[in-house]
């Protein structure tokens, strides 16, 4: 069974925020426990996900309110991401789930995408309320390769995980990882710009990253595991535009997709990636292979 559980890294010391956290954390697994795990009656989680909107709803207005209180600078900033959630996110997996007629397939959606959100925003734009980091990323020239990385990919990628990262050099496809998975995100900006990013990486080691990353044990790659990466990785995308000088909110995801591996064996082999980063975390390995505005990079993108 899945459980998740909480860590310290998560609080980030006013007890206000961290008990709400905890608790939406905890109406999740309640969620998971009663229709994933055990396919109890599906009233059981309609009740469930109906008390996490309504939990979650005015968690974000007491967080709005002590961020007033205390003169955050980046309030508004802060209580964009929520009002993201507020009504985008939320409205629209509520009418999936509906649509669904509350599937499996579209409760895992609607817990990955829950818990990789929270994750992400607690561990980097939470702490930033109290300090726990700086919200004023300076930008980064883009001819600064190594800067550049630490600033935008490894920094943020260890706050999610909370261990060490380790920048190892460029991938290719002769490093080997084993039972490799290849999950390709698209994103895409309002002035048509394109940014292609593929997580090349063990199944193994994707549930154990998923699982540093959530605080959650994971035992299978499910929709759960997907929609919490997609979740933290649009997270990143936004931290790194910060880094790099761009506003946070310039790249979107489009489509999101594992592909198989003779894909992108073939469009590596054809076409390199402009960056192709190799990491260590722990004992294993994972790349992130990077194209930005190349129209037609990708099959099937």
């Amino acid at each position: 069974m899945q459980q998740i559980q909480w860590r310290d890294r998560f609080n980030i010391g006013v007890e206000l925020i961290d008990h709400a956290h905890r608790q939406l954390f905890s109406i999740v697994q309640k969620i998971m426990d009663l229709y994933v795990e055990r396919h109890e009656d599906k009233f059981a989680c309609v009740e469930g996900i109906k008390y996490f909107k309504a939990y979650a709803l005015q968690h974000f207005a007491e967080e709005e309110a002590y961020m007033r209180e205390i003169g955050y600078p980046d309030y508004l900033v802060h209580k964009k991401a929520h009002d993201k959630m507020r009504y985008e996110t939320l409205p629209e997996l509520e009418r999936l789930l509906y649509d669904s007629d509350f599937s499996t397939e579209m409760v895992q959606r609607f817990i990955g995408v829950c818990t990789g959100w929270l994750t992400g925003h607690i561990l980097m734009e939470d702490q930033a309320i109290i300090g726990g980091r700086n919200n004023k990323s300076a930008s980064i020239p883009l001819d600064d390769g190594l800067s550049a990385i630490q600033a935008v990919i490894i920094s943020p990628l260890q706050e999610l995980l909370g261990c060490q990262l380790q920048f190892i050099g460029s991938y290719s496809t002769k490093d080997l990882i084993l039972n490799e998975q290849d999950y390709e995100l698209i994103y895409r900006s309002q002035e048509g710009d394109r940014l292609q990013v593929v997580l090349v990486i063990g199944q193994q080691t994707l549930l154990y990253v998923a699982g540093l990353m959530l605080g959650m044990n994971f035992y299978e790659k499910n929709d759960i595991v997907r929609f919490a990466i997609q979740e933290m990785a649009q997270n990143l995308i936004q931290r790194a535009s910060v880094g790099l000088g761009q506003h946070p909110d310039k790249f979107h995801l489009e489509t999101s997709r594992f592909l198989e591996h003779e894909e992108f064996a073939k469009f590596f082999q054809e076409r390199a990636p402009q960056h192709s980063l190799l990491f260590r975390v722990e004992h294993e390995i994972f790349a992130l292979c990077i194209n930005l505005n190349a129209a037609s990079d990708f099959p099937g993108s």
